[in-house]
C-alpha cells in the first residue's frame, strides 16, 4: 500500500479552505449582492459630497465641529414635513448625553426638496433620511453612529 495520495489529498484540501471563503466573497461582491438587513436607515451618500456641495444657501451650515441634522422644507412641505418640525427636539433630547455632539436646523430649500440630511463634524454628507420614516429608526442610527464615532 502507498500513501503517495495521502499527503496530496491534504494539500488540495488546505488550499480548498483558504480559496472557498474567498471565492464567495468576490462572487458576491462583483454580482453586488448586500445583505437583506441594511445597517442604516437612510441612503448613504457617495464618499465626499460635503454641505457645500449642496449649497443650500445657509452659511451657518458650513461651520465644522458638531454632528449635523438637517431638515429640508420648501413649498412642497406637506403633513410629514410639519410632523418632523414637531418632531426634531424631541429626537435631538433622545440622543441622552449625546445630544451635545448633535446639532439639528432647519433649512428652506425648494432645491433639494424635503428630507433629513446628515452630516458628519468635517461638513461631509453622511445619510438622508425620507421623512416617511418612523422616528425610532432614526433615533436608532444616531445612536448607533454617535455610540462608534470618535469626532464631534
Amino acid at each position: 500500500m502507498s500513501n503517495t495520495g495521502y499527503p496530496r489529498t491534504v494539500f488540495w484540501l488546505v488550499w480548498a479552505v483558504a480559496l472557498l471563503p474567498l471565492l464567495g466573497a468576490s462572487l458576491a461582491y462583483f454580482s453586488g449582492w448586500r445583505p437583506a438587513e441594511h445597517i442604516t436607515q437612510g441612503e448613504l451618500y457617495p464618499p465626499g459630497v460635503t454641505l457645500s456641495d449642496l449649497q443650500l444657501g445657509d452659511p451657518a451650515l458650513t461651520a465644522e465641529g458638531s454632528w449635523r441634522l438637517i431638515l429640508l422644507v420648501g413649498d412642497k412641505c406637506g403633513d410629514e414635513c410639519h410632523r418632523w418640525q414637531a418632531l426634531l427636539p424631541n429626537l435631538h433630547a433622545s440622543l441622552g448625553k449625546d445630544r451635545d455632539r448633535l446639532l439639528w436646523q432647519q433649512v428652506e430649500n425648494n432645491q433639494q426638496g424635503v428630507g433629513l440630511l446628515l452630516a458628519d463634524p468635517q461638513g461631509f454628507m453622511v445619510t438622508r433620511y425620507s421623512l416617511s420614516l418612523p422616528p425610532q429608526s432614526i433615533i436608532k442610527d444616531l445612536k448607533r453612529l454617535l455610540r462608534i464615532s470618535k469626532v464631534g
